[in-house]
Formats: C-alpha cells, structure tokens, sequence
C-alpha cells in the first residue's frame, strides 16, 4: 500500500472514531517519512480527540516546526490551546492560520470566542460580523435545498450561484451545484466544481465520486476510472465507489468487471437494491435474459418504490408485465410518494405496459406523463441545435473541403454507423460485426470529445469551439484528430479484425470532421420513416444525453435539422456516405445486406443473415431485438399512436410522405 493510500485510510479511520486504528496507520506513515506534515496532524488529531491536550499541543508545533506555512496546523493549535484556556496563545495561533488562509471559516468563528475571553470587545464584534455574513450565506445554501424540493429548482441555482460570486469556495453551494449540473446534463460544469473540492479537500472521496461522475457522463471513461479508484484508496469499503466503478465498467463494455464490483457490494448486502438492478442489466447484457428478469423482479419485490427496475424490465422490449405488476405500478404512482427520476422509471413502464395490451392511448399518456417529468430535468434547446447545423454547414462548405481534402492519415479500419437513436443502427452494427472481418466495439465517444475540445488548453487547436474552429486547422492538425481517434478506438480492440465499428449516433453532427482526417473512414447512415424513428425515441428513456427527445415538437425539429445536414454531407462528400433504409432491409435483408457489405468491400458471409446468432455483448436499448430474425412489426408502428401525434407530424411538415 503506497503511503498516500495509507494517509486517506489512516484519515477515514479518525472519522469513523476508530482512533486506535489510525495512530498505527500514522505510526507506520512516520516510520517511513519521520517529517510527514500530514501524518505528524493526523496522529496529534488523534491525541487531542482522546483528550490528551497536551500532547495534542505538542503534535501541532511538532507540525508548524516542519511547515510554518500550514495553516490548518495553525488552526488546529489555536483550537486546543483554547480548551486548554491558554487565551494569549490560542489568539496568536489563529491569526496567524487566518493570516496564511484568510478563507478558514473554523479559526474566524474560534478567533471571535477567544477574543471575547481576553475582554477584546471590539475586535470580537467585527469578527461576528464576518462570521455571521458567513452564517447568512449557509442559510441562504439551505434554503437553496427546501427551494428546490418546493419546485422551484432555477430560483435555488440561481440562489447557489449567488453565493459563490460572495464566496467562491462554498463547499454547499458547490454541492448543490453539481448536483443540479448532473441531473440537467452540463456535466462539464460539474466536473469544474467538483475538481475544485478535490484540490481544495482531497481527503473526502465524497468529491471524486462526483468528479468520477461528472467525467462518466462526459465519456471520459478512464479518467473517470482513476477519480472511482481514488475514492475507493481512501475508503475501500464504499458501496457508492463500487457502485460507479461498475458503472464505469459497464460503459466501456467490460462487463465482467462490473459485475465483479456488484457482487463485491452485495457479498456485504444482498438485498442492496441498486446493485441487484445493475447486475441484472449486465446479466441482460450478456443474453442472460432469465436471470436478468428473476434478479429485476426481486428488486422490486423488495423496493416496490424502484422504478428503475420496472423500467428495465420494460427496457427488455419482449417482457410482458402481469395485471397483478400494472396495478402495483399505478398504485405506486398515485400514492405521489416518488421522486422525479422514480415518477419518469414508472411511466415509461406503464407505457410499454400499455403497450403490450394494445391500449394505445393509456400507453401514449403514460410515455407523455413520463416526457413531462424528464423533459425538466433536462437542458434542450432546439433554437441552439438548429444555430449549431447552420455553422457546421457554414464551415464546411465545397471550398473548405476541397482545401483540406486527403490531409488526414490513411487507416480504412474504422467504420462509423450513425443516424438517430431508434433508426435500425444496433441492427445494422449486429450484421456487420457477424462478418469475420468486422469487430463491434459500442458507440465510442471519441469523436465528439475531440471536437469539443479543440479550443481547449492545454493543447488547443484552435481559438474557437467547433465547428467554427476547424477553420484554423492545418495539416498536421487533421492528421493529428485522425491519429488520436485511433489511438482511443484501440483500447476497445480485442481481436485482429481488420475492421471495427464506432455506433455513436450522433456522429452525424462530425461526418465532415471525420472524412477530412480519416479520409478511408466508411459512413453508414441509418434512416428510419421519420414518424417510426422519432416516436421510437419519445417512448424510450436514456440513460444519458438524447435530451432533444422528450418533447415531440423538439423531435421534429432536430429531425429535420438531421435531414438537413446528412443532405449536405452527402452534397460535399458525394459518394462517401452509404444510407440504410430500415423499411428496406425489413422487406430484403439479402439485398440490402450485400449493398451493404459491398460498400465496406467486404465480401458476403452467410453469419451476416443469421445475425441473430452472433453472440456478443449488446449494450443498447435494442439488444433483445438484435438478438431476434428480422420482424415486420415495427414497420408503420406509429399509426396505432396516430391520433396523440399530431404536433410531431406538424414539427416533420413536409418531410412526410403519405
């Protein structure tokens, strides 16, 4: 155990009050490295919590001796000097701490005390001034809380805002904040908070876990990886650190290592609910769809409240729910007892319910009542999607392409599949990845990461965000995304398959970036009626991001914007983009999978019409269907909802055909 380890399992152990388990761990600390700052704290930390203050206060200099600049050694002298009633001294050490961290709210409040015991009035009331503008900013963070359980969660940001312009360092409202960034999906913004807390308080895995979060929901998978890991250094026994971590596995498709950490968790509770549900997803994962449902139907026989495992089931697409499990999730739902997330699980559930029972209507209400919910939770603005498709179509105009054409490196391994969730893509990658040629990876996140961040340091591209930056880029630039993106694909390799695919939906926004610095690339562009592919994403729920779904006006919108960019991608990059017409391949799989394998030059295997055999890890919301030979029923599926669509098909406008 490296000794950093060592200090933050020595710094749980004190507060856990296990005092005699934490002196050892800082004798062992000491023995290694004698002047250890941290450690020489901690062990006179543990003497003055045994109430051996004398000792206590010797431990402190012992510290300051060492480091006169650390100011929580000074603050923590001041602190035991004072309950020794050594006034004069406790007053000097915590002005001195107040001196090197002005910021310290602790020492200030203490400062005041001693100055009142000494009969220094004046200097005391200032400091309860100080003090009490502080108490006001914590009460204005607790009121932010009851503002958001009210309803009113803009007015409680706007309140944690508020305060961190008066005091930027506001561990509370920082927390709050971060909260609020990861449930409306600008998980960038909560990975700079939390960064802040873990430079700030490195000791409290409460912060990495949030950082591990922040970056989890970006598809920083391995970045998120060691901020978990960090968190479990210092307390190896968190169910919250096993937990994300197995998450954090599931995402980058190592599903042997997730369900290792699931099982870590339930070997010390077996009836943890939250890690029985994402075991039973992974079990679904892998095919094990039995087991799967057993595991999900006892977590809801043991939380009734869960929504999260109804959903799952329904998530199954071939799950039929009993009347008996339908009358418990409506009484769920009336009771009202259920936060948000848990209300949007149970409807979506009842939809699909519903479904099943062709009770169309009750269905749509229920996929509605869930939008509803979900789609405040969220932050979508369609104005601001539609302004992003005119830059891209700006920038990337006949002459910019032309210029910078052939620039990018040569590899022809990567095969991107792209379109809108619900448009056949899982469909489209099972059938590729049957070929011996072909690996399927998941849907990489890779290619939006770098467009995000080609303006930021520490190796900033360009001055701009994309797409507008991509007009500063030169050669060795295009080359450069090309090589990284294939560096990143390849921890996702796992055998020698000449070809592999991306199945990132959204890449449809980066074709133009992806063609000029990997020229050989292949686009699969999968197209679904439009009135099938968008209500087939309102009655799905998603883990993360796809946030323009939950609206069927913003649906329409971003469709259309979608139809207008791959037009244009197929204008300036003609020949190079193969679509896949999911009503097509329905009516002739043969066809369209020879059309298919002949675009990426691949030759026909009989395993690509079998697809349905292939066995391999599926972590998309189509996974029992891929698993399935070709069905018709999905075909025309949104006439049974005709009557509830109406503002989709006045958002598609002229894009339906009748």
């Amino acid at each position: 155990m490296d000794p950093r380890e060592r200090f933050f399992q020595a710094l749980t152990a004190l507060r856990e009050g296990n005092l005699d388990s934490c002196e050892e761990a800082c004798d062992r600390l000491l023995a290694i490295n004698a002047h250890d700052v941290n450690a020489l704290r901690l062990r006179a930390q543990v003497w003055e919590r045994h109430g051996d203050l004398p000792k206590a206060e010797q431990g402190f200099k012992a510290v300051i001796a060492i480091a006169a600049d650390f100011a929580h050694a000074w603050a923590d002298l001041g602190k035991v000097q004072y309950a020794l009633k050594t006034y004069e001294a406790a007053e000097a050490s915590l002005r001195q701490a107040l001196v090197l961290d002005s910021k310290l709210k602790g020492p200030s409040k203490l400062l005041a005390l001693v100055l009142r015991e000494l009969g220094k009035a004046e200097q005391s009331k200032a400091l309860d001034t100080i003090n009490q503008q502080r108490a006001a900013l914590k009460e204005k963070v607790h009121e932010a809380y009851r503002m958001a359980v009210a309803g009113d969660v803009a007015g409680a940001e706007s309140q944690c805002r508020a305060v961190l312009k008066q005091d930027p360092d506001n561990v509370g409202a920082k927390e709050f904040l971060i909260e609020r960034a990861l449930e409306s999906g600008r998980a960038r913004w909560a990975e700079e908070l939390a960064r802040s807390l873990t430079r700030k308080i490195p000791e409290r895995p409460k912060w990495w876990l949030k950082l591990a979060t922040a970056l989890s929901r970006q598809d920083q998978v391995a970045e998120a990886e060691e901020a978990a890991q960090q968190a479990l250094r210092i307390d190896p026994d968190k169910t919250e650190g096993r937990m994300l971590l197995g998450s954090i596995f599931s995402k980058d498709n190592r599903f042997p290592e997730a369900l290792e950490q699931y099982d870590l968790v339930l070997r010390q509770s077996p009836d943890y609910v939250p890690a029985l549900s994402q075991k039973a997803t992974v079990l679904k994962t892998f095919g094990q769809q039995q087991e799967a449902i057993d595991t999900y139907q006892r977590c809801m026989h043991l939380d009734p409240k869960y929504g999260e495992a109804a959903w799952s089931l329904s998530n199954l697409k071939t799950y039929r729910f009993s009347d008996d499990e339908v009358q418990k999730m409506c009484a769920v739902l009336e009771a009202g007892e259920l936060s948000d997330q848990q209300t949007v699980h149970f409807n979506y559930a009842l939809g699909k319910a519903y479904e099943h029972r062709s009770d169309w209507h009750s269905a749509f209400a229920a996929y509605a009542a869930g939008n509803l919910v979900k789609k405040k939770l969220v932050d979508w603005s369609a104005d601001k999607f539609t302004q992003q498709v005119d830059d891209i179509i700006k920038i990337f105009n006949a002459d910019f392409v032309k210029k910078n054409k052939a620039v990018g490196i040569e590899d022809d391994a990567a095969i991107f599949i792209l379109g809108l969730p619900r448009s056949g893509s899982t469909l489209q990658e099972q059938i590729l990845a049957s070929h011996s040629q072909v690996e399927g990876t998941r849907e990489l996140p890779y290619i939006p990461w770098l467009a995000q961040r080609i303006n930021r340091p520490p190796n900033a591209m360009a001055s701009q965000s994309y797409p507008l930056g991509l007009s500063e880029f030169k050669q060795q630039d295009w080359l450069q995304m090309g090589e990284q993106f294939m560096g990143q694909a390849q921890r996702h390799r796992q055998t020698e398959a000449p070809f592999f695919i991306d199945k990132l939906p959204n890449n449809f926004l980066y074709v133009g970036l992806i063609l000029l610095a990997i020229p050989n690339a292949k686009i699969i562009n999968t197209v679904r009626h439009p009135m099938d592919n968008c209500f087939g994403c309102f009655k799905q729920l998603w883990a993360e991001g796809q946030y323009f779904t939950y609206d069927l006006d913003d649906l329409g919108r971003y469709y259309r914007d979608y139809i207008r960019l791959m037009k244009h991608w197929q204008l300036v990059f003609p020949g190079k983009i193969h679509s896949v017409n999911y009503e097509q391949v329905v009516d002739n799989l043969e066809q369209t999978v020879a059309e298919l394998l002949g675009y990426c030059g691949l030759p026909m295997e009989e395993q690509c019409l079998r697809f349905h055999e292939t066995e391999r890890a599926v972590n998309t919301a189509s996974s029992e269907q891929v698993r399935q030979p070709i069905y018709k029923s999905a075909v025309a599926y949104w006439q049974h909802f005709e009557k509830d669509l109406q503002p989709l098909r006045d958002a598609l406008g002229d894009l339906l055909i009748d």
